[in-house]
């Protein structure tokens, strides 16, 4: 395709998850795609980063939008994509030196358009790297055959007086400028690496939670499944023990049973009895024996297995009590040379919460502020957490909150109230009916 010398070619450029460049296109071929006419069925199914470059006669980039696009299971782009890449490439702001000076860059962290920033991805940005050197190399390499028209003589001849009295007249000017926007683009610029520094600290940070989180859940299951199996030993050892005093009390039975019958023949055969009786009180006296050795062998096993599980049980609440400390040890470590890192940057915090307005969070305070957003809110209030909470109920849904007695909320319309310290509970989140229903009451009452 043949471009005039000023005017800028469009390519369109995917890659794979891991930065590398599987296929570079034209943006008319990347339109017939998108109209349904070339499926692409080798990246069916999947969701690809992409770039969309406008490249000068220079084959340099001057302009790159980093966007996500997704393919359906034939081929074809989802319908439902629509990102405005010419209106985002032209509002873009300064990004890094691709050799044609600072490049229009759109991405994730400075998206020209706030509501499509979902839509857009962060490029690698260290230098000799990323997805920037690959665009770069591609686009000196022109594999996509792009030409541009040459001038004619009379047009570069008028282009270059004019541009030589152009620079005569404001060299001065110029070289101000030029200095201005570099200092501008180096500050942008490592204001983007810092956005994007912080964004993957975000993610590792989410990671090691989760990871966190997940070993935590395996430890409590092991130590619910440990608590289990140490409450079956305990009733096995109630039974056990349930069974030695039945078998003792048998046992006594059958004594009774038989001196019972020994009392009955006695004068009969006094010696044959007696060595009976002793026969019988050898025989039973070996047998209960045995009986108590087997069973006191038994209980010795379970105390020793019951003592090993307590032994396990008491390990792993001290390894779940270890890993808590370094997780947290390692967040707070973590984040806080992020937070004096982005402080020396000259980056400060601020948050909006109702009520409160625009707070700006010193460094100290910002673990407190994640800890428990409400209850920090509340203390900018000068209220009380609940007292804030109740409030903020009225203020997102100023409605009457009266329930009568079959639970039926009034939800009539009612003014809304801007400060939590002007909020009172019961009487500005009712209506005026409501309020006098609850003054009558309140008066009877009193009266009783």
């Amino acid at each position: 395709m043949i471009f005039d010398h000023d005017e800028l070619a469009s390519a369109i450029f995917l890659f794979d998850r891991q930065g590398g460049l599987l296929r570079e296109m034209l943006y008319s071929e990347f339109e017939a795609i998108l109209d349904g006419y070339v499926p692409v069925r080798e990246l069916a199914n999947q969701t690809i980063p992409a770039v969309f470059a406008q490249i000068n006669s220079k084959l340099l980039v001057e302009r790159a939008v980093f966007f996500w696009v997704s393919f359906t299971r034939t081929g074809e782009i989802d319908p439902s994509w629509n990102l405005p890449l010419d209106q985002l490439a032209m509002n873009a702001s300064a990004g890094p030196d691709l050799g044609a000076g600072p490049i229009k860059l759109a991405c994730a962290s400075q998206c020209p358009i706030s509501h499509h920033r979902g839509s857009l991805w962060d490029p690698d940005l260290r230098k000799g790297k990323g997805q920037l050197t690959v665009l770069k190399k591609s686009a000196a390499l022109n594999r996509l055959s792009i030409q541009f028209r040459e001038p004619s003589k009379d047009e570069l001849e008028q282009a270059q007086s004019r541009e030589k009295q152009e620079q005569q007249r404001n060299f001065n000017e110029e070289y101000l400028q030029e200095l201005r926007s570099h200092m501008a683009h180096l500050l942008k610029e490592q204001r983007l690496k810092a956005s994007t520094i912080e964004r993957e600290r975000e993610r590792e940070i989410k990671e090691l939670k989760t990871e966190s989180a997940n070993r935590l859940e395996e430890y409590r299951q092991l130590l619910d499944s440990k608590g289990r199996a140490l409450e079956e030993e305990r009733e096995r050892n109630k039974s056990l023990k349930e069974t030695i005093e039945g078998q003792a009390k048998k046992i006594e039975g059958l004594r009774e049973y038989f001196e019972h019958k020994l009392s009955l023949r006695e004068g009969e055969e006094s010696d044959h009895i007696e060595a009976l009786k002793q026969n019988y009180e050898t025989e039973l006296e070996l047998k209960v024996n045995a009986a108590t050795t087997e069973l006191q062998e038994l209980l010795q096993m379970r105390e020793v297995e019951l003592l090993y599980r307590n032994e396990q049980e008491a390990q792993l609440h001290d390894e779940i009590a270890r890993l808590r400390q370094e997780n947290e040890q390692f967040v707070a470590n973590s984040g806080d040379r992020l937070l004096d890192k982005m402080a020396s940057k000259g980056i400060s915090f601020v948050t909006y919460q109702p009520g409160a307005g625009h707070i700006t969070l010193p460094k100290s305070e910002i673990s407190r502020f994640m800890d428990n957003p409400i209850a920090y809110a509340a203390g900018v209030c000068g209220v009380q957490e609940g007292h804030y909470l109740a409030w903020l109920e009225h203020y997102q849904a100023p409605v009457c909150r009266h329930c009568d007695e079959a639970g039926t909320i009034c939800s009539a319309n009612i003014q809304r109230i801007n400060s939590p310290s002007e909020f009172h509970i019961g009487h500005d989140d009712h209506c005026d009916q409501h309020k006098k229903i609850k003054s009558i009451n309140s008066l009877k009452l009193a009266g009783a």
